[in-house]
C-alpha cells in the first residue's frame, strides 16, 4: 500500500509527498455502548486501515483527494464558518478540533486510500480521524501525541459532526498493539493489553447493511443512559451498583430501566472477558460474547434483523466459540471468535446461511490484532 499511495499522489500532484501515515479500522471484541458511560471496552485495530499521503502547501487550506469515494474537495484552515457536510467535514472537524484546543495548523495537499468498508461498523470514521490528526501534526510541527489526538478527534466528532460517541473507537485506532486486544477504562483511559485465547482468530462478518450513527437512534441511546445516570442522582451510570439498580429498577421508566440494565451488565461481562481471555478460556468468552448479543437485542434495542441473523449463522458454525454485534449497531459487522483451524469453513458456511436467509452476500474475513496511528514515510 505504501508504494501505490505514494505512486498515487504523485499521479494527482505532480510530486511526491512529504509524509504518509496510517491509521486501523478497529473491531470490538465486547463492552458495547459502554464507553460513553464511562465503562469498560476491550477493542483492538484490524487488517482493514485509512492510508493517507501528504505534502505541505504553503496555503491556508487543505486540499484532499479521497480515493475511496473518488471526491476531492478543500476547506480552510483559518476560518470555519462554513462547516463541510460530505466526507471531508471529518478532516475538516479535526482541523477545528485542534485550532480550539491551541494548536498550531498548516496547509496540505492529501490523497487517501483505504480497505475499511464504509458504513460497516469498523470505525471508518475514527480511522480517518486519527490520519487528519496525524497529517497536521506533521505539516504543523507538533508533537505526536495519540492519547492527545484520541481526544481531539472525539472533540471534533461530538462538537463539530454531532455525534455523542465515546472515546473508544479514536483510542484504539490511536493506541492498537500488534497482536494484542486492549481493555480500556473509559473514564481514567487507563488500559491493559491481552493475547487472544490460543489457536483462535477473529472473524468479522460484514452484514453488507450500511449503517450510520449520526442520524441514527445512536444518540437517543446516549440521552436515554443519561436519563438513567439522573434518576439515581448520579453523573453516570459508571458509579451505579447493580445491587441499587436491581433494587430501585421498578421505579425506572422501563425503557430507561433496560438501556441501563445492559449498561451495568455489560461492564461486567467486559471485565469477565478479561479474566477469560488472560486465562485462555474461549468457551468462556465466548458465551460472554453470545449474553453481549442478547443483551444489545433485547434491552439496548440496536440490533437489526441482519445482525441477528448474521449472529445466529456464525454460532452454528462448527469451531465459532462466540458471535455479537459490534459498533454502534442498526446494521454493520457481527464479530466472531472462531478456532483458527476451522476458520475457512466457518467463514464459507456463515456467509453462505446469512445469503440463504437475506438475500444478500456479506463480506467475510479473519484477522489479527493490529497496531494502531503509524507515520509510514516520515
Amino acid at each position: 500500500m505504501l508504494n501505490r499511495i505514494i505512486e498515487a499522489f504523485r499521479e494527482a500532484y505532480g510530486t511526491a509527498p512529504d509524509y504518509v501515515v496510517r491509521s486501523p479500522g478497529r473491531v470490538n471484541l465486547i463492552g458495547e455502548h459502554t464507553d460513553y458511560n464511562e465503562g469498560f471496552v476491550f477493542p483492538m485495530g484490524i487488517v482493514y486501515d485509512q492510508w493517507l499521503a501528504l505534502r505541505k502547501n504553503g496555503r491556508d487550506e487543505v486540499r484532499w483527494y479521497s480515493r475511496d469515494v473518488d471526491s476531492k474537495d478543500a476547506f480552510s484552515i483559518r476560518d470555519f464558518s462554513k462547516k463541510k457536510r460530505s466526507w471531508i467535514q471529518f478532516p475538516q472537524g479535526v482541523a477545528w478540533a485542534l485550532r480550539e484546543q491551541g494548536y498550531p495548523l498548516a496547509g496540505f495537499d492529501g490523497y487517501s486510500m483505504g480497505t475499511i468498508p464504509i458504513g460497516s461498523g469498523l470505525s471508518s470514521s475514527a480511522a480517518l480521524d486519527l490520519v487528519s490528526c496525524a497529517a497536521f501534526s506533521r505539516a504543523a510541527g507538533f508533537d505526536w501525541d495519540p492519547v492527545a489526538m484520541a481526544k481531539v478527534s472525539k472533540a471534533c466528532d461530538n462538537r463539530w459532526i454531532g455525534l455523542n460517541n465515546g472515546i473508544m473507537d479514536q483510542l484504539i485506532s490511536a493506541i492498537a498493539e500488534e497482536g494484542k486486544a486492549t481493555l480500556i477504562d473509559c473514564r481514567d483511559l487507563s488500559t491493559e493489553t491481552f493475547s487472544l485465547p490460543g489457536e483462535t482468530v477473529i472473524v468479522i462478518l460484514n452484514t453488507n447493511v450500511r449503517h450510520s450513527l449520526v442520524g441514527s437512534e445512536y444518540n437517543d441511546r446516549h440521552a436515554e443512559c443519561l436519563r438513567g445516570a439522573e434518576a439515581f442522582g448520579l453523573a453516570s451510570l459508571r458509579d451505579l451498583s447493580l445491587e441499587r439498580f436491581e433494587a430501585e429498577a421498578p421505579a425506572l421508566d422501563p425503557v430507561v430501566r433496560r438501556r441501563v440494565r445492559h449498561v451495568l451488565s455489560e461492564n461486567l461481562r467486559t471485565l469477565e472477558a478479561a479474566k477469560a481471555m488472560a486465562a485462555n478460556q474461549p468457551e468462556r468468552l465466548g458465551l460472554l460474547m453470545n449474553e453481549s448479543h442478547e443483551s444489545l437485542r433485547v434491552d439496548f434495542e440496536v440490533s437489526c434483523a441482519e445482525l441477528d441473523i448474521m449472529s445466529e449463522e456464525a454460532r452454528r458454525q462448527l469451531g465459532c466459540y462466540g458471535a455479537r454485534m459490534t459498533g454502534g449497531g442498526f446494521g454493520g459487522s457481527v464479530v466472531a471468535l472462531v478456532r483458527a483451524d476451522a476458520a475457512g469453513e466457518m467463514m464459507a458456511g456463515a456467509a453462505a446461511g446469512y445469503q440463504a436467509r437475506t438475500g444478500i452476500q456479506p463480506t467475510v474475513f479473519a484477522t489479527r490484532p493490529c497496531k494502531g496511528t503509524s507515520f509510514e514515510l516520515n
